[in-house]
């Protein structure tokens, strides 16, 4: 996500470290290299807002974890579903009707999964976040003044078609699960042996009770809240980002039961299978991370058409309904077909600029980092404030985007797309390594934009730099690499996350040259294709790529550690001599 931060300092958000590139591909005379780097390395610029991540957590009445990058050997350990896909086992199933009218969405979700705990099983659900009125000038920023809160009623919730009971604690619902999950009591009583034999039996009894599938269905209420974020409306759309709910992640860590934060995208989800059945007024549009072009609907008695909508190896089901105001083009990438949704009224010369953007990036990135496997990608805009938002298969643009004659809407729309590799084919945790989405999204976005769109650089993008040029945040224990709830503002999170390690993979493209660099990238997302890549994992890969030990190069870059400076700077040097 690019947050409104981002564009109030404009260029120097997106390319503070363009004038690295610019001097490595020419733009900038020789030495501009050196001080372009020895600015960048004191400090970094970025994107977006974000949460907080709490181990085995609130919830279950566990202390906020040790942050996990404090050191690389505390780093968080590979999860056991990095590289690997959840949606064999995991599908959603929900049936929903939106009245644009009443500003309400009901329906029910059905959800088969294979517990990862024998006794319990969490679930995000993020519109809680805003059924109460949020203060404090961080909440204000991505909400607005006038932000109003919505509702949301549970109505019905069933385990295995039982009534189970759950509690909600913030925006988590811990439900249990009763004796749906149960190993054999004969396996359990002699797994009690204190022997090696019998602790064996105790994991092959747990991972047989806990592999079988747990259906579980959540019936809902909900009345759209009104602001300026990811979820609510205007008199042309509403817009739905986080509203279904959604399993927490359960890995090495623990229960992830991170809580709805003002910075950063609070987010870390496993892909898994969508079906929705959709039920809508007629003479309103859709678009979701559904493949929904060109799609029929049944009408109803009422009024109403309902849609079929299928979505396969996604992590989120996001979803806008437009009145007929909006109008869309459409242009084919491969076997994608690139869509942009816009209002009459808005800017012919914005549209056809963030359409051909788009276009652009998404047709580089597949030609970059490997194919895009949906048959859509969906650019909308929306109302609110919140500069761009990603989810699987489509993205959120604000109205910004669309008024007026101006550069400034490229950046966001080019990061966005990005972020369908970098979050949507490779997952992460969003919370605790905001990082590795953002920052590998944010290079992808610069090593297009230097070709693309050269005429976004120059001397606003210096003035830009040395503004974003701060070597205090390391004496306020900040860094790239720790998580959301540390950070004390959006400003910070942006100077550190995004072009901190922007900068750092813009130096790796130096020693190694672009073609190394982007095979590397290339082999990374294959790796984690549908799956979950860690920091630990982007180090382990550094390390093989580089020959060497590549810690302390990125305890001095994502850690902060200034005391490695010097080690970090003759890492590079040996890169860069080898590549010769």
């Amino acid at each position: 996500m690019r947050s409104r931060v981002e564009r109030l300092v404009s260029v120097k958000a997106v390319y503070v470290v363009l004038v690295v590139s610019m001097s490595f591909v020419g733009i900038f005379p020789a030495g501009g290299a050196a001080f372009a780097k020895r600015a960048a390395a004191s400090a970094g610029a970025g994107d977006t807002p974000g949460g907080t991540r709490l181990a085995a957590a609130k919830n279950s009445g566990m202390s906020e974890s040790e942050n996990a990058a404090d050191s690389l050997e505390k780093s968080v350990a590979v999860s056991p579903t990095a590289g690997q896909a959840t949606e064999d086992m995991t599908s959603y199933a929900a049936d929903v009707k939106i009245d644009p009218a009443s500003k309400t969405a009901t329906g029910s979700v059905h959800i088969r999964f294979a517990p990862r705990d024998p006794d319990y099983v969490y679930l995000h659900l993020y519109p809680l976040a805003f059924t109460e009125k949020k203060s404090g000038g961080l909440w204000l920023e991505i909400l607005g003044k006038n932000a109003v809160p919505g509702t949301y009623h549970i109505t019905k919730l069933v385990v295995q078609g039982k009534p189970a009971s759950y509690q909600i604690d913030g925006t988590v619902v811990k439900v249990g699960l009763g004796k749906a999950v149960s190993a054999k009591e004969g396996e359990l009583q002699y797994a009690q042996a204190s022997t090696q034999a019998g602790l064996q039996a105790t994991a092959q009894a747990t991972a047989q009770a806990t592999t079988q599938p747990i259906d579980l269905e959540l019936d809902f209420e909900m009345t759209l809240p009104l602001n300026m974020g990811r979820m609510s409306y205007d008199e042309h759309a509403i817009w739905l980002g986080n509203w279904l709910p959604v399993l927490a992640v359960y890995d090495a860590s623990g229960w992830h039961l991170d809580p709805y934060g003002p910075v950063g995208d609070p987010f870390y989800t496993e892909t898994a299978n969508y079906q929705v059945q959709l039920t809508i007024p007629a003479g309103y549009q859709f678009v979701s991370t559904a493949t929904d072009r060109n799609i029929a609907g049944k009408e109803l008695q009422t009024g109403e058409i309902t849609y079929s909508l299928q979505a396969k190896r996604v992590r989120d089901f996001s979803l806008v309904i437009m009145d007929n105001t909006y109008q869309h083009a459409e242009t084919p990438v491969g076997n994608t077909w690139v869509r942009s949704w816009w209002r009459q009224g808005d800017s012919a010369g914005q549209v056809k600029r963030n359409h051909e953007a788009a276009v652009k990036a998404l047709a580089y990135f597949q030609a970059q980092f490997g194919a895009y496997p949906y048959p859509e990608y969906d650019t909308v805009r929306i109302g609110g404030n919140i500069n761009g938002m990603e989810y699987p298969g489509i993205v959120f643009l604000d109205g910004s985007h669309y008024q007026g004659d101006h550069l400034s809407s490229i950046p966001t729309v080019v990061h966005e797309t990005a972020h369908q590799w970098f979050y949507g084919l490779v997952g992460n945790n969003q919370v605790e390594e905001a990082w590795l989405d953002e920052g590998l999204a944010e290079y992808a976005s610069l090593a297009f934009m230097v070709n693309a769109y050269p005429e976004l650089a120059g001397e606003q993008v210096v003035g830009r730099m040395v503004r974003g040029t701060t070597g205090f945040y390391d004496k306020k224990g900040l860094k790239p690499w720790m998580a959301l709830s540390r950070f004390p503002d959006n400003e910070s999170y942006s100077n550190l996350v995004y072009s901190r390690t922007t900068t750092m993979l813009w130096l790796l493209r130096e020693a190694w040259g672009e073609q190394r660099l982007h095979a590397m990238l290339r082999r990374f997302v294959a790796a984690h294709q549908h799956g979950i890549a860690t920091g630990k994992g982007w180090v382990e890969a550094l390390t093989a790529e580089a020959g060497e030990d590549a810690s302390l190069f990125i305890k001095y870059w994502l850690l902060l550690d200034r005391s490695q400076e010097q080690a970090a700077e003759a890492w590079l040097d040996r890169q860069r001599a080898a590549k010769r």
